[in-house]
């Protein structure tokens, strides 16, 4: 008899293999497209016999946050699910521009037994020896992010000084951008209605809702909004000027405003035809900051609206009134108004005024006015004041204080 030893075959375990591209937003040819990288990489996967092909993720988005990063994202919370064991990506400045992202990634990625394989630069995750060499290359590749950072950020600067901007077409309402330079177009008339109300004295509200009416739409061709009618306010755009750099620029890491990087801001006066005139303009920014004050005054409603806020007044030093709410010895609550400085006892003025409940103030205040019920809007928009003093309550009329 013969006996044969029969070899077992090793059994080849199965790798789960994606990629993550991250395609330049400078690279337009043909090898850095997505789907030319796509094919490469599945193709790449499905030749080797110890791989299976589990997806590709990709973005476009800048390379120095994961924020704005979908794909990059949807891989890391896949990576937690175990979805895959292994990532091929081109290079390290592919992955993340940012040490800090790419050094918690790729250790994370070590403790859930994923390896991350950078082309580019032959490194492998899981080889403990190239883990120096990694964060050299991030470290590089961040270095090189914020280079490119300034280069961008002299570039406006220089084009500023010299007044030079660009807004491409239609990126302002009531304006369209020819030759580069801005003229208005149909929906001027929009903006011009926008402020000669503002400056006749409607409230940012009633402005929207009148527009609204009116078929009015925004550059997007929303409908408007208190916040759309207050921006246009304050955008000097439509007086014919232009303020450039008005913003801290972003940092080039978390994309924010940074408030250390102090740059010089240019103000171009008569720049280009204005659709309101500069009287006009004047008026409606000194009144939008007597409505801006008006806000601050009621800055007490820790976010809660009501009609009263920045209008009760004490009558016996000055001091606007602050809403509180009283528990009586039962145990009911009911809202009450006082003196903002009673209310801070021995740190205010010593003011003694009374204490008026929130019911018997606005039946006091209705009665004067004539009203069986308060128009908030109205209320706004006629009253200039509430006065209470410790015997009596006085309601100022706007028109009174004019004449």
């Amino acid at each position: 008899m013969i006996i044969r030893k029969v070899e077992r075959k090793p059994v080849v375990q199965v790798k789960r293999a994606v990629a993550y591209i991250r395609t330049s937003t400078h690279m337009t040819t043909q090898s850095e497209s997505y789907e030319t990288q796509y094919k490469v990489y599945k193709d790449k996967i499905e030749n080797d016999e110890t791989l299976s092909f589990a997806g590709v993720y990709s973005d476009k988005e800048s390379g120095t946050t994961d924020k704005f990063r979908p794909g990059f994202k949807q891989m890391c919370a896949d990576a937690e699910e175990k979805k895959f064991d292994l990532v091929y990506v081109k290079s390290v400045s592919r992955f993340s521009r940012n040490v800090g992202v790419t050094q918690r990634t790729v250790d994370r990625f070590k403790e859930l037994g994923i390896t991350i394989i950078f082309e580019e630069e032959k490194i492998r995750s899981d080889d403990f020896t190239a883990s120096f060499i990694l964060a050299l290359t991030a470290a590089v590749s961040q270095d090189e992010s914020h280079s490119i950072s300034k280069n961008v950020a002299m570039g406006y600067h220089e084009r500023f000084a010299r007044g030079e901007y660009n807004l491409g077409n239609n990126r302002i309402l009531g304006y369209d951008c020819v030759d580069g330079k801005l003229v208005p177009n149909g929906d001027s008339w929009i903006i011009k209605e926008i402020y000669d109300r503002f400056v006749a004295g409607e409230p940012y509200g009633r402005i929207a809702k009148t527009l609204n009416a009116k078929g009015a739409r925004t550059l997007k061709g929303g409908e408007f909004c208190l916040q759309t009618v207050r921006y246009i306010i304050k955008n000097e755009t439509y007086v014919g000027d232009k303020h450039l750099q008005k913003r801290q620029p972003r940092d080039y890491i978390t994309h924010k405003p940074d408030p250390t990087n102090r740059v010089p801001d240019y103000y171009l006066t008569d720049d280009h035809p204005a659709i309101v005139s500069r009287e006009v303009w004047e008026a409606a920014q000194k009144r939008a900051e007597l409505v801006k004050d008006n806000e601050k005054n009621r800055s007490f409603c820790y976010g809660e609206y009501h009609p009263f806020y920045g209008k009760i007044i004490c009558g016996e030093c000055g001091t606007p009134f602050k809403r509180r709410t009283t528990t009586m010895k039962n145990g009911d609550h009911y809202k009450a108004w006082n003196c903002g400085d009673r209310q801070k006892g021995s740190k205010g003025n010593g003011c003694k005024c009374r204490i008026v409940k929130e019911d018997e103030l606005m039946k006091t205040v209705l009665e004067q006015l004539g009203w069986t019920e308060m128009d908030e809007e109205r209320f706004e928009e006629t009253v200039s004041r509430v006065l209470v003093y410790d015997d009596r309550i006085e309601v100022e009329m706007k028109e009174a204080l004019s004449a």
